[in-house]
């Protein structure tokens, strides 16, 4: 295939990341000569890494028609249609990759096929043979976590998103996939390293910022927290999910008058928002106002009658007044016929229960056990073994 002077320099402005560039050299070939190969293969290529696959279709589809044996086309366009849902799609693309000449892509697009229809195995065999052809390839080892991830083999999914970070200064993913194997293992402090390290490669990338606003929470460090809120908030200065969760962190940072004052800013770009009427409970509670924080809380029991996390707070608060239990069964009985499986929920009908009914209250504390959040799990714990006392 004979490459153009512009489809040369766009597939060089490619390799270094500059994308946009690279757009506009692809471009420029093609409006010079609509039938340049390269150009129309490197743009799709382009668009596919960006998951514009609308884009990508009639380039791949103009190159078919000009070259009608490019296998590496009709592989992108047979992957495109079996994520669509097209059956016949993956037997093209088995027979694709089985050919003794059977390139990178063509390899990793039945991989990836496969791994759409969590066909976990035969995908993890095919990306460890496409590594064969590129060892280190970070794209192909991303993949193979993902694949490894989808069989629980987690330690082995670790490594391979570990890998592929190593082998890339510029993408970020892998270590969000890596971070979030650490949390299904409990590994949190390892996990908000790599989140961070995420943060630092794709600053831009605001769908980041809630995850790491959230794991910092979880982890029990607020500042950072407030840190990474703060710069959520300018570059999403309109979203709801902002501005709450900068409120928040503020106010497990302690900072009740700030935090009150953010969380009202909230409500106002969120009026009908139950997780942010709960903040403004506990800051309420904070604040020794338990009328205040009452009344929020049935405010947002009136949006969502079930909602556990309402729920779960106005039990507490009943609970910790005088002949409470009485009043917290109540709110919390319809909450679990809504949502029996929930641990919060169990755990604080198992409180509730701990003076008056012991056998019903093990049985509720055992569901909470199960709880995979540490802190749930630790009280359900503790409340069985002062049951059994």
């Amino acid at each position: 295939m004979n490459v153009s002077k512009q489809a040369a320099e766009a597939a060089r402005l490619m390799k270094q990341g500059l994308l946009k560039e690279a757009v506009r050299e692809f471009e420029r070939a093609l409006a010079q000569d609509p039938a340049d190969a390269a150009a129309l293969l490197g743009l799709a290529r382009l668009h596919l890494s960006r998951g514009n696959n609308d884009a990508a279709r009639p380039l791949l589809k103009k190159l078919v028609e000009l070259h009608p044996g490019h296998a590496e086309a009709h592989s992108h366009l047979a992957r495109l249609d079996a994520e669509a849902g097209d059956a016949q799609a993956l037997a093209r693309l088995k027979a694709l990759a089985g050919r003794p000449e059977a390139g990178f892509f063509e390899l990793l697009n039945y991989g990836r096929a496969l791994l759409a229809r969590q066909s976990f195995p035969e995908a993890a065999a095919a990306f460890e043979h496409v590594l064969r052809l590129q060892p280190g390839n970070h794209q192909v080892l991303t993949y193979l976590g993902m694949a490894q991830q989808g069989q629980g083999q987690l330690d082995q999914a670790l490594r391979s998103f570990l890998d592929s970070a190593a082998h890339t200064q510029r993408e970020h993913l892998p270590l969000v996939f890596a971070s979030r194997v650490l949390v299904k293992q409990g590994r949190i402090g390892r996990a908000l390293v790599l989140l961070r390290q995420a943060l630092t490669r794709a600053p831009g990338d605001v769908s980041l910022y809630p995850e790491f606003i959230k794991l910092s929470l979880f982890a029990g460090a607020p500042k950072p927290a407030v840190k990474a809120a703060i710069e959520f908030r300018m570059r999403s200065p309109k979203d709801p999910d902002a501005a709450y969760l900068h409120g928040l962190a503020t106010l497990l940072s302690g900072n009740l008058g700030d935090a009150e004052r953010i969380l009202r800013e909230t409500l106002a770009l969120a009026p009908n928002s139950i997780e942010v009427r709960v903040a403004m409970a506990k800051a309420r509670r904070m604040a020794k106002d338990d009328a205040g924080a009452q009344k929020l809380l049935e405010e947002a029991l009136k949006l969502a009658p079930h909602a556990p996390d309402p729920v779960n707070e106005l039990a507490v608060l009943h609970m910790s007044k005088p002949g409470g239990a009485a009043k917290a069964r109540e709110v919390l009985a319809p909450a679990l016929a809504a949502h029996p499986e929930d641990a919060g929920l169990n755990l604080n009908m198992a409180l509730a229960l701990a003076d008056s009914e012991k056998s019903r209250a093990r049985e509720y504390a055992r569901k909470a056990q199960g709880s995979p959040d540490k802190r749930i799990r630790e009280q359900a714990e503790k409340l069985l073994a002062s049951l059994s006392a």
